[in-house]
């Protein structure tokens, strides 16, 4: 009898020495890059900013340096979507490039704080306010942007309430078009040379205490066409030093 129970024992044990384990998976490579990344890198001019944001309380701040700075571009702009937006972009070079579209939603707190500063030649921006397809909501858009440089050209279009915009230009060439469709609307536009060339339409509901523009003019061959409209309140500031002037201005009631 006891021979018998060592018999089993031993090809029982033997039995479980010959189990194989399975072979450990290889887990695959963890990606440290975006897909386009390396084909990016091969332009020595890379310097690009895409942003699609939706969600309150957002506080944007992008600084590019260099030249060929891009932020957004004209199919594909930096889209922010919320309340209390605060947003800064910061473009020191030539060549710089932004397009940005914001919505913000009516209420006390539906305001976008933005600040833009493009500093060098060759520089192009354009800002949309409430003006998406999709979106049609700018309430209380406070934006202050400066440019320096030669070439400068600004475009905004806004569709709203309480859209404040004040700019400083310094430079040649500049295109500046702004469409505010805004009761309250405040614009003040500071430009210091060349070939400049305004367009500005505020209309809508004027009061309480809407529209106002002011101006303050220094240099070249100026073309300024503001129209402001709607009912009661506007009011048009204009400080001008000279050249070849040619306002164009129209009030409402």
């Amino acid at each position: 009898m006891k021979k018998f129970v060592i018999a089993l024992l031993f090809v029982s044990t033997s039995a479980f020495a010959q189990t194989v384990l399975p072979t450990a998976p290889n887990p695959p490579a963890i990606v440290t890059t975006s897909p386009n990344e390396t084909e990016a890198n091969t332009i020595a001019t890379t310097n690009k900013v895409y942003i699609d944001q939706e969600g309150d309380n957002v506080d944007v701040n992008i600084v590019q340096t260099g030249t060929a700075n891009v932020i957004g571009s004209f199919s594909d702009r930096i889209y922010l979507r919320g309340d209390n937006q605060s947003v800064i972009a910061i473009q020191t070079g030539n060549g710089n490039q932004l397009y940005m579209g914001i919505v913000s939603d009516t209420g006390a707190l539906g305001i976008a704080d933005v600040t833009i500063r493009q500093l060098g030649d060759l520089n192009i921006s354009t800002i949309r306010c409430g003006t998406e397809e999709t979106d049609s909501s700018c309430n209380q858009l406070d934006m202050n942007a400066k440019f320096t440089g030669n070439n400068n050209a600004f475009v905004f279009h806004g569709s709203g309430a309480n859209i404040r915009n004040s700019m400083d230009f310094t430079g040649n060439n500049n295109t500046i078009n702004i469409d505010a469709l805004s009761p309250n609307a405040s614009q003040t536009l500071l430009v210091t040379g060349n070939y400049n060339d305004f367009d500005v339409t505020q209309t809508g509901t004027g009061g309480t205490f809407g529209h106002s523009l002011y101006f303050n003019l220094t240099g070249s061959a100026n073309t300024i066409t503001t129209q402001q409209y709607g009912v009661s309140e506007t009011v048009i500031n204009i400080n001008s030093v000279g050249s070849n002037g040619t306002f164009n201005l129209k009030t409402g009631h």
